[in-house]
């Protein structure tokens, strides 16, 4: 039994690093699901805005995409 012992103290590392890929798994599925919910929340207020508001949110948007560098 005692033989044995550092076999099994072997794997934990290994179970660590498993578990520390699923908790960003995770976490990284929650924000696109975030993200997912904030793309349908703003287009369906762009959906209640009239055409000229919505055109001018576009431009907006375009501007303020040239103007901004890219985080990613």
């Amino acid at each position: 039994m005692i033989l044995l012992t550092p076999f099994f103290y072997s794997f934990e590392p290994q179970e660590a690093h498993v578990n520390q890929k699923k908790i960003e798994r995770d976490r990284e599925k929650k924000h696109k699901e975030a993200q997912k919910q904030y793309d349908k929340a703003v287009k369906r207020h762009q959906q209640i805005q009239t055409k000229e508001t919505r055109t001018r949110m576009k431009q907006t948007k375009k501007e303020s995409k040239k103007a901004t560098p890219l985080h990613h």
